[in-house]
C-alpha cells in the first residue's frame, strides 16, 4: 500500500513539474486570455474640432506579450468624429503597454457633442476588460448668444464690471481627483491620484437674471465625464465581485429585468447645472454650485418617484447637500420607464437602491459636513475633506473649484481640484 501511495503521489509531482495533462483524455490546456485595459495617463478625454488636440491612450496588457504583437483598435461608433492614429499598436515581446493617440476627424463636423469608446479589430487571445471615453466638443461658434442672452451679458458688464462673454464655450482645464482608497472591491482598495484634464462646455443658463448670471457645465463638467462613467460601471455591471453575479443577487435581477450587462451598448452623459456667479466685485466673484435639500429620484414628469407601499418619496441617497451632477443613461431610462409604468420589480429594486441610476452610486454624502470625520491617525486613511469653494477671476482669467467628493465603495471622501483658464 505504501507503494501505490509513493507511485501516486511522484505521478502527481510529475504532471505538475511538467505542466502535462496526465487525464484520460489528455486534452491540452487552454491559453490564458490576455485582457486589456485602456486609459488616459494625463487625464485629457476631450477634443474640440477645428483644433490640433488629441489623446493619448495607454493600451495595457494583464500579462506581458511572449512575443512582439501588433493590436488594432477601432472607434465603437458609425461614422464617427474621430480617427485612431498609431494603430494598429505595437507591443514588444517582454512588454506589456503601447499607445494609440485619437484627433478629431476633419471629414465629420458636429453640431453637438459627442462621446466614443473603442473595439477590438484584430482577434487573438486577448479581450477588451477596460474601455475608455472620449468627448469630440464641436467648434465654437461667434456667437452662440440670443438676443435675450447678449442683453443680460451687457447688463451684467455695466453692473459689475465684467464679461461673461469669453467664460460661454469650450474652457480648456487642468486637475486632480485625490482618492483616499480603503474601498472592498479591488478597483478601490488602494489610494491614488487622478488627473483631469481637457475641455468643458460652458453655456448660459435659462436661472440667469438681470442681477445674477448662471452658468451650466453641459459637457465634461469637472473634467470628470469619464472617472464617473468608469467609476460607475465598476461599481455595478463591471463588477464581479458583489453586483453583476452570474447566478444570484438583485444585481442580476435588475440586469434581467432591463437587459444590462458589461456588454450592451449604452450611452452616457453627465453635465453639471445651475453655477451661481454670485458676491461679484473688484474683477472677482464666488461660484456657488452645490445643491441642498431631499435629493430625489424624479420621474420624466419633474415630479419625484412615490412609493406607496412605504408612503414615502424615492431618494437616491440621505445626503441633504451635495454636488448636482446630472446624468442621463440608457440602462437608467429603461428602468425608470418601467417604474413609471408600475412594474413592481422594478420599484421595489429602486426602493432598496439597485439602481442602473449613477446618481444611486456617485456623491452619496453630504458634501457641506464632513460626515467621515475621519480621524488620520486612528483610522489610518488619510481625511481629504474640504469645504467646497468656487472662485472665478476675471482679471487673471481662471475659474477654480475644490470640493468633497465619494462614492459607494471607499472610506472617507475624495478631494477635487480644478482650473479652468482662459486662453
Amino acid at each position: 500500500m505504501n507503494t501505490i501511495k509513493y507511485l501516486a503521489a511522484a505521478t502527481a509531482f510529475l504532471c505538475a513539474a511538467t505542466a502535462v495533462s496526465c487525464s484520460d483524455n489528455d486534452e491540452p490546456q487552454e491559453e490564458t486570455v490576455n485582457h486589456i485595459y485602456l486609459n488616459v495617463p494625463d487625464g485629457t478625454t476631450s477634443i474640440v474640432q477645428g483644433t490640433d488636440e488629441s489623446v493619448t491612450v495607454a493600451v495595457t496588457l494583464s500579462s506581458a506579450a511572449k512575443q512582439a504583437m501588433e493590436i488594432e483598435f477601432g472607434v465603437d461608433a458609425t461614422d464617427p468624429a474621430l480617427v485612431i492614429e498609431d494603430n494598429p499598436v505595437s507591443i514588444a515581446a517582454g512588454s506589456t503597454t503601447g499607445y494609440f493617440t485619437v484627433k478629431a476627424s476633419s471629414t465629420v463636423t458636429l453640431t453637438e457633442s459627442a462621446s466614443y469608446s473603442f473595439k477590438l479589430v484584430s482577434t487573438g487571445l486577448y479581450d477588451l476588460k477596460e474601455n475608455v471615453t472620449v468627448t469630440v466638443l464641436p467648434a465654437p461658434e461667434e456667437s452662440n448668444l440670443t438676443e435675450e442672452q447678449k442683453a443680460l451679458v451687457a447688463g451684467w458688464k455695466t453692473k459689475y464690471g465684467v464679461d461673461l462673454t469669453p467664460w460661454i464655450g469650450n474652457i480648456k482645464l487642468t486637475g486632480t481627483l485625490r482618492f483616499p482608497g480603503d474601498g472592498v472591491r479591488d478597483a478601490f482598495v488602494a489610494p491614488g491620484s487622478v488627473n483631469l484634464a481637457g475641455s468643458t462646455t460652458f453655456s448660459l443658463s435659462a436661472d440667469s437674471d438681470s442681477d445674477t448670471p448662471v452658468l451650466d457645465m453641459v459637457e465634461n463638467p469637472m473634467g470628470m465625464a469619464d472617472y464617473l462613467y468608469r467609476t460607475f460601471l465598476r461599481l455595478t455591471v463591471d463588477d464581479k465581485e458583489y453586483f453583476a453575479l452570474e447566478d444570484d443577487g438583485t444585481g442580476l435581477e435588475l440586469m434581467e429585468l432591463i437587459n444590462w450587462n458589461a456588454n450592451t451598448s449604452e450611452t452616457f452623459g453627465v453635465t453639471l447645472p445651475g453655477l451661481r456667479i454670485t458676491s461679484i466685485a473688484n474683477g472677482k466673484a464666488t461660484v456657488e454650485f452645490v445643491a441642498e435639500g431631499e435629493n430625489y429620484i424624479y420621474g420624466s414628469n419633474g415630479e419625484p418617484i412615490y412609493n406607496a407601499e412605504y408612503e414615502m418619496d424615492l431618494t437616491y441617497n440621505w445626503a441633504t447637500s451635495w454636488i448636482p451632477f446630472n446624468y442621463n443613461y440608457t440602462a437608467w431610462s429603461r428602468q425608470l420607464n418601467l417604474v413609471e409604468n408600475g412594474d413592481p420589480l422594478a420599484l421595489e429594486l429602486l426602493t432598496y437602491g439597485v439602481s442602473a441610476a449613477p446618481a444611486s452610486y456617485l456623491g452619496i454624502n453630504d458634501v457641506l459636513e464632513d460626515v467621515w470625520e475621519i480621524d488620520e491617525d486612528a483610522d489610518g486613511v488619510a481625511n481629504l475633506y474640504v469645504t467646497p469653494r468656487g472662485e472665478i477671476d476675471f482679471n487673471a482669467g481662471t475659474m477654480t473649484f475644490e470640493f468633497p467628493f465619494d462614492h459607494a465603495d471607499q472610506y472617507g471622501y475624495s478631494r477635487v481640484n480644478v482650473v479652468y483658464s482662459l486662453k
